[in-house]
């Protein structure tokens, strides 16, 4: 049976843009399918209501048809907690609450979740059908929040609070091939800070190729969400 390939890309803000329009074109041109993973806050800093460039580049492709999920409410830089990991179900109501009403204010409309680097604590889970979420990604896998199903499946990181080095990319690489000859579903994600490096998104690039040549079909999150 064959598997599925499902690539996303996280960080997309004023400084990544450029790089994240770029691999997008990549996989566009491979046939590849990419979801996007938007947040309306990163670092603290940077705010998407406030960064008319890249607010009207997503909104293009969202009209295009290209699959956007909510990545947090403000998704931390490196080194800090992840910010969905360990919230009790009150609190992740509110920042789910909050994402959710800042991204529609300014045009945005999605119906899956992916908590920042993937991990999503119990009580995040049971508030996302609240909000109208009919998919949650995590470290496990997808979480369909209408039919209850669940596929684990396993997630390949570049960057994000993941490695970047050349041996952790040739790792990803070797897994995604591997994961798809044995008919898996593959799960490749990449953070736009990390496409700024040329060899970075080369490999990125090269691993979702290869998944595809060992054998899965590239789809997006959407597939799973139905």
């Amino acid at each position: 049976m064959r598997g599925r390939l499902l690539v996303s890309i996280s960080s997309i803000f004023s400084d990544t843009r450029g790089a994240v329009a770029g691999m997008v074109k990549s996989l566009d041109a491979e046939g590849i399918p990419v979801s996007l993973l938007v947040a309306p806050h990163i670092d603290g800093n940077w705010h998407l209501a406030k960064d008319a460039k890249t607010r009207d580049w997503l909104l293009a492709q969202q009209e295009d048809g290209r699959p956007l999920i909510l990545n947090g409410f403000d998704q931390a830089v490196q080194g800090r907690r992840s910010e969905f990991a360990t919230l009790e179900a009150h609190e992740a109501r509110l920042r789910v609450a909050g994402a959710t009403r800042q991204m529609r204010k300014i045009g945005f409309e999605t119906d899956m979740f992916a908590p920042p680097r993937w991990r999503m604590s119990p009580g995040t889970l049971e508030v996302l059908p609240e909000f109208g979420f009919a998919l949650a990604a995590s470290t496990r896998g997808l979480h369909n929040l209408v039919d209850g199903t669940f596929v684990q499946c396993r997630n390949l990181s570049v960057g994000e609070g993941f490695g970047a080095a050349k041996w952790w990319r040739r790792n990803v690489i070797r897994a995604a091939e591997r994961g798809a000859a044995r008919g898996n579903t593959i799960r490749l994600s990449v953070s736009g800070r990390n496409l700024q490096d040329k060899k970075v998104a080369n490999d990125f690039l090269k691993a979702a190729v290869a998944a595809v040549g060992a054998g899965a079909d590239p789809g997006d999150y959407r597939d799973f969400a139905d």
